[in-house]
């Protein structure tokens, strides 16, 4: 895929992702179960204070205590919102959503605390208000542990997509992945070490079948987000030594550099596997996947004959009857 192509794909995806945002945005609130479960927590939180305490007459109620609680309220439920709606799910989603909850259900109890007044032989409020928050803190720092490790994995994998040739032209406007050209001079540098030193090497391919169809039916929008989600999980997968680029608008190319046939069919395989498990593709769609050994003495043609190769199909694992 030409550099010219690459960026009227990025131009018509923009412009696609300004109408199609709203959208998004919908289904989001209909189909993601988390933000109703939000919804019920403060629901919750202020059945149970109006059941359990009455209400306080205006005098003793101090604005300033409410401006602080609330704005604090309203800082967690904002993280909450963007963990829903802007995070991939992952360990590190699951532990800041949960922490957050709990988070949320104590400074919604310690605000309706300013309006409301409970009974001194009655301490469940007391400690419904303030038992969450400490393990809500606690299961935060792990998120936070968490979430630095997966940083740390991800500046690994893109000082991999730096190394060697660093030219812009390069660099997949939609995915940050490596274009062609790219992959061609270093497929060149890596069958010249072949020649030298007989070390195996293999190429692979990733397809995602019935790509377009997902496009027509979801948007250009979410099949762009589909393909940046595709490119980020391989880029993980891989090893440091490996190499990624974006070949057509649902294909990529991996370069894995002294690496054995059948350790490589192993590796490719259970990469398949995973974005089947991780992406949730529709029951039409599946990952498709080529692996061949190198022996080819120039790049085109060794990529050539990869893609002349059938391709193997992974399936959804869920619907294969045993």
């Amino acid at each position: 895929m030409s550099c010219r192509s690459c960026t009227v794909s990025a131009c018509m995806s923009t412009a696609w992702s300004l109408g199609m945002s709203r959208n998004t945005f919908l289904s989001r609130i209909i189909y993601d179960w988390r933000l109703p479960f939000m919804m019920c927590i403060l629901a919750v939180s202020l059945l149970l204070a109006s059941q359990v305490g009455s209400l306080k007459p205006r005098s003793a109620i101090d604005p300033l205590d409410i401006i602080g609680e609330l704005s604090t309220l309203l800082i967690v439920l904002v993280g909450l919102f963007l963990i829903v709606t802007q995070r991939l799910d992952g360990a590190v989603t699951r532990l800041f959503f949960w922490s957050s909850c709990l988070l949320t259900f104590s400074l919604a109890l310690d605000l309706l605390d300013e309006f409301f007044s409970y009974p001194e032989a009655v301490r469940l409020m007391s400690w419904l208000e303030s038992l969450p928050q400490p393990f809500g803190l606690i299961i935060l720092g792990f998120g936070a542990a968490e979430w630095i490790k997966e940083q740390h994995q991800i500046r690994r994998q893109l000082g991999v997509r730096e190394k060697h040739l660093r030219a812009h032209e390069w660099v997949d406007p939609l995915t940050t992945l490596y274009t062609l050209p790219y992959f061609e001079k270093v497929l060149e540098r890596e069958l010249a070490l072949h020649k030298h030193n007989r070390q195996h090497v293999v190429m692979a391919s990733i397809n995602l079948q019935a790509f377009a169809r997902y496009n027509d039916e979801k948007g250009m929008h979410e099949g762009d987000l589909l393909l940046n989600k595709v490119s980020e999980l391989t880029a993980l997968y891989l090893r440091p030594g490996d190499c990624l680029c974006r070949y057509h608008s649902d294909q990529f190319l991996i370069l894995l550099p002294a690496t054995d046939f059948p350790e490589a069919l192993s590796l490719i395989r259970l990469l398949a596997e995973m974005l089947r498990e991780q992406l949730a593709l529709p029951n039409y769609m599946a990952i498709k996947t080529r692996v061949r050994r190198v022996n080819e003495a120039s790049p085109k043609q060794a990529m050539r004959q990869l893609l002349q190769q059938p391709e193997a199909i992974i399936p959804d694992a869920s619907r294969v009857h045993h």
